[in-house]
């Protein structure tokens, strides 16, 4: 699994702006994607203006392949160009540990 997180810096007051298109508009188109798996806004509690957009893929090549297929709507630019003064940094990682209840484990493994 491969998550890319970008880490974005809103103009004072922007966030619910932020976070309506980020729901509303930007997850929708990426969420199409093959390989996407979830996606999570995470909102800083002790700087409002502050946020991460967590998105899990399957691999870092399922990421490129959506990079390169998705129209200006599911870009990055796409949330830069919504909100002027918007700053964001992207970085991906690889997940090599992850875990879930016990509960959720069983039912996986009974599926």
């Amino acid at each position: 699994m491969y998550a890319q997180v970008t880490h974005l810096r809103v103009p004072e007051g922007q966030i619910g702006q932020l976070r309506l298109f980020i729901e509303k508009e930007y997850l929708p188109n990426v969420s199409l994607r093959p390989g996407f798996i979830a996606a999570h806004l995470l909102e800083q509690i002790d700087d409002l203006d502050r946020a991460q957009l967590v998105i899990f893929w399957d691999s870092q090549q399922a990421l490129e392949n959506a990079r390169h297929t998705l129209s200006l709507q599911g870009s990055e630019q796409s949330i830069a160009a919504r909100l002027p003064g918007l700053r964001i940094e992207r970085q991906g990682y690889i997940v090599r540990v992850t875990t879930q209840p016990q509960e959720a484990a069983a039912v996986a493994r009974v599926s």
